[in-house]
Protein backbone atom coordinates (compact mmCIF):
# COMPACT_ATOMS: atom_id res chain seq x y z
CA UNK A 1 0.00 0.00 0.00
CA UNK A 2 1.04 3.31 -1.34
CA UNK A 3 2.20 6.25 1.46
CA UNK A 4 -0.90 8.36 0.61
CA UNK A 5 -3.10 5.25 0.95
CA UNK A 6 -1.95 4.64 4.66
CA UNK A 7 -1.68 8.00 5.42
CA UNK A 8 -5.88 8.41 4.17
CA UNK A 9 -6.84 5.06 5.59
CA UNK A 10 -4.84 6.55 8.99
CA UNK A 11 -6.86 9.90 8.56
CA UNK A 12 -10.34 7.92 7.81
CA UNK A 13 -9.73 5.53 10.54
CA UNK A 14 -9.42 8.41 13.56
CA UNK A 15 -12.32 10.36 12.31
CA UNK A 16 -14.65 7.52 12.67
CA UNK A 17 -13.35 6.63 15.72
CA UNK A 18 -14.28 9.79 16.76
CA UNK A 19 -17.73 10.19 14.80
CA UNK A 20 -18.74 7.01 17.57
CA UNK A 21 -17.61 9.78 20.83
CA UNK A 22 -15.31 6.81 21.79
CA UNK A 23 -13.11 8.93 24.25
CA UNK A 24 -11.25 5.87 25.70
CA UNK A 25 -7.59 7.08 26.01
CA UNK A 26 -5.16 4.97 24.29
CA UNK A 27 -1.82 5.50 23.05
CA UNK A 28 -1.49 8.25 20.66
CA UNK A 29 0.97 7.12 18.52
CA UNK A 30 -1.80 3.99 17.39
CA UNK A 31 -3.39 7.17 15.61
CA UNK A 32 -0.84 8.85 14.08
CA UNK A 33 0.01 8.40 10.40
CA UNK A 34 3.30 6.62 10.22
CA UNK A 35 4.38 9.78 7.64
CA UNK A 36 4.70 11.77 11.54
CA UNK A 37 7.88 10.09 11.44
CA UNK A 38 10.15 10.62 8.55
CA UNK A 39 11.67 14.06 7.51
CA UNK A 40 8.88 15.94 5.64
CA UNK A 41 8.72 18.25 2.81
CA UNK A 42 10.74 21.46 3.16
CA UNK A 43 10.10 25.25 1.52
CA UNK A 44 12.64 27.36 2.42
CA UNK A 45 11.38 31.13 3.38
CA UNK A 46 14.61 33.29 3.02
CA UNK A 47 13.20 36.67 3.03
CA UNK A 48 12.24 35.85 6.51
CA UNK A 49 15.89 34.40 7.78
CA UNK A 50 17.27 36.29 10.93
CA UNK A 51 21.36 35.28 9.96
CA UNK A 52 23.44 32.90 8.84
CA UNK A 53 23.41 30.60 11.32
CA UNK A 54 19.24 30.69 11.75
CA UNK A 55 16.76 30.15 8.75
CA UNK A 56 13.14 30.36 7.85
CA UNK A 57 11.22 27.55 6.47
CA UNK A 58 7.54 26.52 5.69
CA UNK A 59 7.24 22.53 5.99
CA UNK A 60 4.49 20.32 4.87
CA UNK A 61 2.19 19.26 8.13
CA UNK A 62 -0.70 17.03 7.17
CA UNK A 63 -3.72 17.98 5.50
CA UNK A 64 -6.98 19.51 6.92
CA UNK A 65 -10.37 19.15 5.78
CA UNK A 66 -8.49 18.16 2.66
CA UNK A 67 -6.13 20.76 2.36
CA UNK A 68 -2.37 20.67 2.27
CA UNK A 69 -0.92 22.17 5.18
CA UNK A 70 2.12 23.87 5.72
CA UNK A 71 4.13 25.07 9.37
CA UNK A 72 6.47 27.77 9.90
CA UNK A 73 9.47 27.59 11.53
CA UNK A 74 12.89 29.16 12.54
CA UNK A 75 15.86 26.61 13.14
CA UNK A 76 19.54 27.40 13.69
CA UNK A 77 22.91 25.05 13.76
CA UNK A 78 25.97 26.28 15.44
CA UNK A 79 29.56 25.76 13.54
CA UNK A 80 30.94 22.81 14.48
CA UNK A 81 32.65 20.26 12.78
CA UNK A 82 30.57 17.21 14.13
CA UNK A 83 26.81 16.64 14.36
CA UNK A 84 25.47 18.59 16.99
CA UNK A 85 22.42 17.95 20.13
CA UNK A 86 19.33 19.70 19.41
CA UNK A 87 16.73 20.47 21.05
CA UNK A 88 12.49 21.01 19.85
CA UNK A 89 11.08 24.30 21.51
CA UNK A 90 7.24 24.34 21.73
CA UNK A 91 5.63 27.76 22.05
CA UNK A 92 2.76 28.15 24.45
CA UNK A 93 -0.73 29.71 23.77
CA UNK A 94 -0.90 32.99 21.78
CA UNK A 95 2.89 32.19 21.00
CA UNK A 96 4.67 31.61 17.60
CA UNK A 97 8.02 30.71 16.11
CA UNK A 98 10.89 32.62 18.28
CA UNK A 99 14.14 33.16 16.46
CA UNK A 100 15.19 34.27 19.72
CA UNK A 101 14.86 31.27 22.17
CA UNK A 102 16.56 29.09 18.80
CA UNK A 103 19.61 31.66 19.51
CA UNK A 104 19.79 30.59 23.32
CA UNK A 105 19.74 27.16 21.86
CA UNK A 106 22.37 27.66 19.58
CA UNK A 107 24.95 29.67 22.11
CA UNK A 108 24.97 26.61 24.03
CA UNK A 109 26.08 24.72 21.23
CA UNK A 110 22.97 23.24 20.22
CA UNK A 111 20.69 22.76 17.02
CA UNK A 112 17.04 23.99 17.27
CA UNK A 113 13.47 24.27 16.00
CA UNK A 114 10.99 26.65 16.95
CA UNK A 115 7.83 26.49 15.21
CA UNK A 116 4.20 27.97 15.31
CA UNK A 117 1.50 25.66 16.02
CA UNK A 118 -1.47 28.10 15.57
CA UNK A 119 -0.76 28.86 11.87
CA UNK A 120 0.99 31.86 11.79
CA UNK A 121 3.89 33.76 10.25
CA UNK A 122 6.38 36.77 10.75
CA UNK A 123 5.13 40.20 8.87
CA UNK A 124 7.70 42.98 8.58
CA UNK A 125 8.39 42.28 12.27
CA UNK A 126 9.43 39.06 13.03
CA UNK A 127 7.32 39.18 15.97
CA UNK A 128 3.92 39.40 14.12
CA UNK A 129 2.00 37.12 13.88
CA UNK A 130 0.17 36.75 10.48
CA UNK A 131 -2.09 34.29 8.88
CA UNK A 132 -1.21 32.04 5.30
CA UNK A 133 -2.76 30.19 3.14
CA UNK A 134 -1.49 27.15 3.97
CA UNK A 135 -1.96 26.82 7.80
CA UNK A 136 -4.18 24.22 9.75
CA UNK A 137 -6.50 24.39 12.52
CA UNK A 138 -6.50 26.99 15.05
CA UNK A 139 -6.03 26.71 18.75
CA UNK A 140 -9.85 26.34 20.33
CA UNK A 141 -9.61 27.72 23.82
CA UNK A 142 -8.99 24.82 25.93
CA UNK A 143 -9.95 21.90 23.91
CA UNK A 144 -13.37 23.22 22.66
CA UNK A 145 -12.72 21.24 19.45
CA UNK A 146 -12.50 18.21 21.73
CA UNK A 147 -15.85 16.39 19.74
CA UNK A 148 -15.23 17.14 16.34
CA UNK A 149 -13.44 14.60 14.40
CA UNK A 150 -9.82 13.88 15.41
CA UNK A 151 -8.15 14.27 12.30
CA UNK A 152 -9.79 18.00 12.56
CA UNK A 153 -8.26 19.12 15.97
CA UNK A 154 -6.30 21.46 16.86
CA UNK A 155 -4.16 19.42 19.21
CA UNK A 156 -3.72 16.56 16.93
CA UNK A 157 -2.04 18.44 14.29
CA UNK A 158 0.03 20.61 16.65
CA UNK A 159 1.15 16.83 17.91
CA UNK A 160 2.10 16.06 14.63
CA UNK A 161 3.72 19.63 13.66
CA UNK A 162 6.25 18.94 16.54
CA UNK A 163 7.19 15.15 15.59
CA UNK A 164 7.62 16.42 11.95
CA UNK A 165 10.00 19.47 13.11
CA UNK A 166 11.83 16.07 14.99
CA UNK A 167 11.56 14.80 12.17
CA UNK A 168 13.34 17.03 10.18
CA UNK A 169 15.98 17.79 12.84
CA UNK A 170 16.96 14.37 12.81
CA UNK A 171 17.32 14.45 9.06
CA UNK A 172 19.75 17.28 9.08
CA UNK A 173 23.49 15.46 8.41
CA UNK A 174 24.89 18.79 10.89
CA UNK A 175 22.24 17.56 13.60
CA UNK A 176 23.15 13.95 15.80
CA UNK A 177 19.55 12.74 15.34
CA UNK A 178 20.56 10.71 18.77
CA UNK A 179 21.16 13.32 20.94
CA UNK A 180 17.57 15.36 20.64
CA UNK A 181 15.04 16.69 23.29
CA UNK A 182 11.92 18.48 23.26
CA UNK A 183 10.93 21.36 25.62
CA UNK A 184 7.99 23.34 25.94
CA UNK A 185 6.21 26.27 27.66
CA UNK A 186 2.61 26.93 29.01
CA UNK A 187 0.43 24.84 26.59
CA UNK A 188 3.98 23.76 24.98
CA UNK A 189 4.58 22.35 28.46
CA UNK A 190 1.58 20.56 27.85
CA UNK A 191 2.66 19.28 24.45
CA UNK A 192 6.05 18.42 25.37
CA UNK A 193 5.16 16.26 28.33
CA UNK A 194 2.24 14.35 26.04
CA UNK A 195 5.10 14.15 23.41
CA UNK A 196 7.24 12.51 25.33
CA UNK A 197 4.97 9.78 25.61
CA UNK A 198 4.37 9.36 22.13
CA UNK A 199 7.94 9.84 20.41
CA UNK A 200 10.54 7.41 21.94
CA UNK A 201 12.83 8.91 19.72
CA UNK A 202 13.47 11.90 21.91
CA UNK A 203 16.13 11.75 24.36
CA UNK A 204 14.91 14.03 27.21
CA UNK A 205 11.94 16.20 27.87
CA UNK A 206 11.65 19.94 29.60
CA UNK A 207 8.18 20.74 30.00
CA UNK A 208 7.57 24.20 31.49
CA UNK A 209 4.31 25.03 33.39
CA UNK A 210 2.16 22.59 31.61
CA UNK A 211 1.88 19.19 32.76
CA UNK A 212 -0.76 16.63 32.95
CA UNK A 213 -3.84 15.81 35.17
CA UNK A 214 -5.06 18.71 33.96
CA UNK A 215 -8.58 18.23 35.36
CA UNK A 216 -7.28 17.88 38.23
CA UNK A 217 -5.96 22.20 38.16
CA UNK A 218 -7.11 24.58 40.56
CA UNK A 219 -6.10 27.41 38.43
CA UNK A 220 -7.24 28.15 34.84
CA UNK A 221 -7.52 24.49 33.34
CA UNK A 222 -9.92 23.39 35.76
CA UNK A 223 -12.84 24.08 32.99
CA UNK A 224 -11.18 20.48 31.65
CA UNK A 225 -13.81 18.08 32.73
CA UNK A 226 -15.43 16.34 29.52
CA UNK A 227 -14.25 12.80 28.43
CA UNK A 228 -13.40 14.18 25.06
CA UNK A 229 -11.18 17.09 26.80
CA UNK A 230 -9.80 14.68 28.93
CA UNK A 231 -8.55 12.56 26.13
CA UNK A 232 -6.00 15.10 25.31
CA UNK A 233 -4.42 15.30 28.57
CA UNK A 234 -0.89 14.08 28.57
CA UNK A 235 -1.01 11.74 31.81
CA UNK A 236 -2.41 9.18 29.35
CA UNK A 237 0.88 9.01 27.16
CA UNK A 238 3.67 9.54 29.58
CA UNK A 239 2.41 7.07 32.54
CA UNK A 240 4.20 4.54 30.27
CA UNK A 241 7.46 6.35 29.17
CA UNK A 242 10.82 5.81 30.62
CA UNK A 243 11.99 9.48 29.34
CA UNK A 244 14.19 11.23 31.37
CA UNK A 245 11.78 14.27 32.34
CA UNK A 246 12.43 17.98 33.91
CA UNK A 247 9.02 19.28 35.48
CA UNK A 248 9.27 22.77 35.65
CA UNK A 249 6.53 24.91 37.33
CA UNK A 250 6.16 28.12 39.50
CA UNK A 251 4.90 27.77 43.58
CA UNK A 252 2.48 30.76 42.33
CA UNK A 253 1.36 30.03 38.43
CA UNK A 254 -2.72 30.61 38.19
CA UNK A 255 -2.39 28.51 34.30
CA UNK A 256 -0.99 25.16 35.87
CA UNK A 257 -1.01 24.88 39.22
CA UNK A 258 1.20 23.25 41.85
CA UNK A 259 -0.40 19.48 42.87
CA UNK A 260 -0.86 18.57 38.59
CA UNK A 261 2.70 19.26 38.12
CA UNK A 262 3.81 17.64 41.48
CA UNK A 263 1.25 14.63 40.09
CA UNK A 264 3.03 14.29 37.01
CA UNK A 265 6.56 14.37 38.68
CA UNK A 266 5.31 10.97 40.89
CA UNK A 267 3.76 9.36 38.46
CA UNK A 268 7.10 9.68 36.06
CA UNK A 269 9.26 9.86 38.81
CA UNK A 270 11.91 6.86 38.80
CA UNK A 271 13.04 8.94 35.53
CA UNK A 272 12.10 12.13 36.57
CA UNK A 273 12.98 15.66 38.09
CA UNK A 274 11.32 18.27 39.68
CA UNK A 275 12.07 21.91 39.83
CA UNK A 276 9.50 24.60 41.87
CA UNK A 277 10.87 27.88 41.27
CA UNK A 278 9.41 30.52 43.85
CA UNK A 279 7.28 33.26 42.60
CA UNK A 280 8.34 32.63 38.84
CA UNK A 281 6.32 34.50 36.53
CA UNK A 282 4.51 33.01 33.55
CA UNK A 283 5.90 33.33 30.02
CA UNK A 284 8.13 32.41 27.31
CA UNK A 285 10.87 34.61 27.95
CA UNK A 286 10.95 33.60 31.89
CA UNK A 287 10.33 29.76 30.34
CA UNK A 288 13.41 29.83 29.06
CA UNK A 289 15.47 32.28 30.71
CA UNK A 290 19.32 30.43 30.71
CA UNK A 291 19.66 33.03 33.61
CA UNK A 292 16.54 32.69 36.20
CA UNK A 293 16.27 28.75 35.51
CA UNK A 294 19.63 27.58 34.25
CA UNK A 295 18.38 23.74 35.37
CA UNK A 296 17.03 23.53 32.09
CA UNK A 297 19.96 23.68 30.25
CA UNK A 298 22.06 21.73 33.10
CA UNK A 299 19.32 18.88 32.54
CA UNK A 300 19.43 19.06 29.00
CA UNK A 301 23.72 19.19 28.89
CA UNK A 302 23.71 16.45 31.16
CA UNK A 303 21.27 13.85 28.80
CA UNK A 304 22.16 15.21 25.84
CA UNK A 305 26.11 16.30 25.93
CA UNK A 306 27.01 13.95 29.05
CA UNK A 307 27.43 17.22 31.20
CA UNK A 308 27.40 16.68 35.20
CA UNK A 309 23.27 16.04 36.30
CA UNK A 310 21.43 18.28 38.73
CA UNK A 311 21.04 16.91 42.23
CA UNK A 312 18.48 13.87 42.39
CA UNK A 313 16.19 13.59 45.96
CA UNK A 314 16.73 9.37 46.69
CA UNK A 315 13.86 9.99 49.16
CA UNK A 316 10.68 12.47 49.90
CA UNK A 317 9.09 13.83 52.89
CA UNK A 318 6.23 12.21 54.00
CA UNK A 319 3.24 14.12 55.61
CA UNK A 320 4.83 16.09 58.83
CA UNK A 321 8.28 14.14 58.94
CA UNK A 322 10.05 16.41 56.65
CA UNK A 323 13.15 13.86 56.21
CA UNK A 324 14.58 13.48 52.92
CA UNK A 325 17.46 11.86 51.22
CA UNK A 326 19.33 13.31 48.27
CA UNK A 327 22.48 12.57 45.79
CA UNK A 328 24.11 15.48 43.93
CA UNK A 329 27.70 15.75 42.70
CA UNK A 330 27.54 19.34 44.02
CA UNK A 331 27.95 20.10 47.64
CA UNK A 332 24.03 20.87 49.18
CA UNK A 333 24.12 24.25 50.44
CA UNK A 334 21.17 25.61 50.83
CA UNK A 335 17.49 23.55 51.75
CA UNK A 336 14.80 25.80 52.19
CA UNK A 337 11.21 24.38 52.95
CA UNK A 338 8.52 26.34 51.32
CA UNK A 339 5.19 25.88 53.37
CA UNK A 340 1.49 27.32 53.48
CA UNK A 341 -0.90 27.21 56.32
CA UNK A 342 -3.52 25.90 54.66
CA UNK A 343 -4.46 23.47 51.90
CA UNK A 344 -3.36 24.41 48.74
CA UNK A 345 -5.68 26.56 47.26
CA UNK A 346 -6.13 29.04 44.42
CA UNK A 347 -7.60 32.12 44.99
CA UNK A 348 -8.25 34.69 41.78
CA UNK A 349 -5.91 38.09 42.41
CA UNK A 350 -7.88 41.56 42.42
CA UNK A 351 -5.21 43.03 39.92
CA UNK A 352 -4.75 40.44 37.23
CA UNK A 353 -7.14 37.82 37.81
CA UNK A 354 -5.30 34.87 37.86
CA UNK A 355 -5.98 32.64 40.81
CA UNK A 356 -2.72 32.02 43.14
CA UNK A 357 -1.69 30.55 46.69
CA UNK A 358 -1.51 32.29 49.45
CA UNK A 359 1.99 33.74 50.43
CA UNK A 360 4.26 31.00 50.77
CA UNK A 361 6.26 30.74 54.56
CA UNK A 362 9.86 29.60 54.54
CA UNK A 363 12.20 28.29 57.01
CA UNK A 364 15.46 26.72 56.91
CA UNK A 365 16.16 23.23 56.67
CA UNK A 366 19.16 21.11 58.61
CA UNK A 367 21.29 19.75 55.90
CA UNK A 368 23.57 16.54 57.30
CA UNK A 369 26.46 16.16 54.43
CA UNK A 370 27.57 12.88 55.78
CA UNK A 371 24.35 11.39 55.34
CA UNK A 372 23.13 13.08 52.56
CA UNK A 373 20.08 14.02 54.48
CA UNK A 374 17.87 17.35 54.95
CA UNK A 375 15.46 17.55 58.02
CA UNK A 376 13.66 20.43 59.45
CA UNK A 377 10.47 20.43 62.45
CA UNK A 378 7.92 22.45 60.73
CA UNK A 379 5.88 24.10 62.43
CA UNK A 380 2.09 23.19 63.60
CA UNK A 381 0.25 25.33 61.76
CA UNK A 382 1.67 24.02 58.43
CA UNK A 383 -0.70 22.26 55.90
CA UNK A 384 1.02 22.41 52.50
CA UNK A 385 4.94 22.38 51.85
CA UNK A 386 7.70 21.54 49.08
CA UNK A 387 11.57 21.56 49.97
CA UNK A 388 13.94 23.68 47.69
CA UNK A 389 17.66 22.16 47.87
CA UNK A 390 20.54 24.35 46.13
CA UNK A 391 24.00 23.07 45.44
CA UNK A 392 27.39 25.44 44.86
CA UNK A 393 26.68 26.07 41.44
CA UNK A 394 23.33 27.57 42.28
CA UNK A 395 21.28 25.06 40.85
CA UNK A 396 18.08 23.75 42.59
CA UNK A 397 16.00 20.95 42.83
CA UNK A 398 12.83 20.46 44.11
CA UNK A 399 10.77 17.29 46.93
CA UNK A 400 7.39 16.84 45.57
CA UNK A 401 4.23 19.12 46.82
CA UNK A 402 3.05 17.44 50.23
CA UNK A 403 -0.09 17.97 51.40
CA UNK A 404 -1.02 17.00 54.82
CA UNK A 405 -4.44 15.95 55.57
CA UNK A 406 -6.62 16.54 59.34
CA UNK A 407 -6.23 12.55 59.86
CA UNK A 408 -2.24 13.09 59.48
CA UNK A 409 -1.87 16.10 61.46
CA UNK A 410 -3.70 13.72 64.73
CA UNK A 411 -1.51 11.09 64.31
CA UNK A 412 1.66 11.09 66.48
CA UNK A 413 5.00 11.01 64.96
CA UNK A 414 3.41 12.37 61.55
Amino acid sequence: MSLSRILAFSILTVTSVFAKEDYTPRPLRELLPASVFTAPAIHPAPDFDVSEEIKAVFYETLPYKGKSTRAFAYYGIPKSDKPVPAIVCVHGGGGRAFEEWVQVWNERGYAAISMSLEGHMPGEKRSEKLSHPHSGPKRAGRFNDSRVPLAEQWMYHAVSDIILAHSFLRSLPEVDPERIGVTGISWGGILSSLISGVDDRFKCAIPVYGAGFLYESLGHFSSVKSDSQKFWDPSHQFKNSDLPTLWVNSDRDGHFSLNITSRSYELTQDHAQILISPGMKHGHHVGWDPVKTPEIYTFADHHLKGGESLGQITQQPSAKACLLKFQSPSPIKEATVHYLTEPLTYREQPKDKHPRPSTWLTLDANIDPANQTVTAELPAEAKTYYVNLSDERGLRISSKLIEISAEQDLEPGK
